[in-house]
């Protein structure tokens, strides 16, 4: 049998990724709920439970799926000339998106009569934008989560880069605990272990994605998987990922195993050999990921906004729709500034 090549991320499997993370976010955020009498009309139900609720339960590997993507191409990067310099020139991009994001719907939110929810006051809008609070969109909560992380990325991948991989998780992973415990059984009335728990938790899904991109570990499983007959390798992934659809929803329905499903989700979304439109779709979707992260709980929070297309699929396009549509229209109005950033 001649050997496929090496899968190891490319630049264009990580945008894929992301594309398929954030999809899997707006689906969360939709139908990861039992109360929707009123909201939306499931179609089709399992044990008494919409379908829509048993995939949203596993969609929530979608910051995973961001965070591991993150890890690893700052890793892919790590050690080249300007790596810093280049990492905030990313980071200042990324915030340019937010920025106007930020900017515009509270533009939007005024001409609407609500400035008084958004932007509010000024301290509130000055802490927002320097990420510190999320208090317009509860999904704003990763940014700051990210500027943490890229800021000290020299310091995390030296570490991922000089240390054995178990002891580098093992440590990762103490600090996942501790800070999902902080974020979900704590009271939030202390800043920093407020802010400790969403960035510990994301700390962990980073340093994962590091380790896997220092390590060839994609390419170290998949040199085992090739060797089973293509007909047991869809069987074991169609397995994975049913067993992973029930198990998540009916018996442990924790965002504790996120990393473990969304690094199955991922490795398998990475052996698959995707048609070239499957390609070009993911890779359309997620060119506009940022956007549509920062946009998508505007058009349902609060309002019916897409809920109007009543079923979970046509709730599902309308909001890509709406969000890719409007996230055109932000790039236009960003390319100037990006443009000055990467002459920088």
């Amino acid at each position: 049998m001649v050997k496929e090549k090496q899968k190891e991320l490319s630049k264009e499997d990580s945008k894929m990724i992301q594309g398929l993370s954030v999809i899997a976010m707006v689906w969360l955020h939709l139908f990861c709920t039992l109360d929707y009498e009123g909201k939306f009309v499931p179609l089709l139900y399992f044990q008494g439970m919409p379908l829509s609720f048993y995939i949203a339960q596993l969609c929530d590997f979608c910051v995973f799926g961001f965070a591991f993507c993150s890890g690893y191409g700052h890793m892919a990067q790590y050690g080249a000339e300007s790596f810093y310099k280049r990492r905030l020139k990313g980071l200042l991009s990324v915030l340019c998106s937010y920025w106007c994001v930020l900017l515009v719907f509270s533009l939007i939110s005024i001409l609407f009569g609500r400035g008084e929810k958004m932007p509010g006051d000024v301290i509130t809008f000055l802490l927002t934008a320097g990420t510190l609070k999320s208090s317009y969109n509860g999904a704003w909560w990763y940014m700051f989560a990210y500027v943490v992380l890229t800021v000290l990325s020299p310091v995390i991948l030296k570490c991922v880069n000089k240390f054995n991989p178990v002891i580098v998780l093992g440590i990762g992973f103490i600090v996942y605990c501790t800070a999902y415990y902080v974020r979900f059984y704590m009271p939030a009335d202390n800043c920093f272990l407020e802010k400790y728990g969403p960035v510990g938790m994301t700390f962990f899904e980073y340093l994962i994605g590091a380790v896997c991109c220092r390590h060839r570990v994609f390419s170290k499983i998949y040199d085992r998987w090739i060797r089973f007959p293509k007909g047991v390798r869809c069987g074991c992934a169609a397995v994975l990922f049913i067993g992973m659809l029930y198990g998540h929803t009916k018996i442990i329905g924790s965002l504790f195993i996120a990393p473990a499903t969304g690094f199955i989700i991922i490795t398998l979304f990475q052996f698959w050999k995707k048609s070239s439109f499957m390609k070009r779709f993911f890779l359309f979707i997620g060119r506009h990921s940022t956007n549509i992260w920062l946009m998508h709980m505007f058009f349902y929070v609060g309002w019916r906004g897409v809920y109007v297309a009543k079923y979970p699929l046509l709730i599902m396009l309308l909001m890509m729709v709406v969000t890719v549509s409007i996230s055109f229209v932000f790039q236009m109005i960003e390319r100037p500034v990006q443009k000055a950033i990467s002459r920088i």
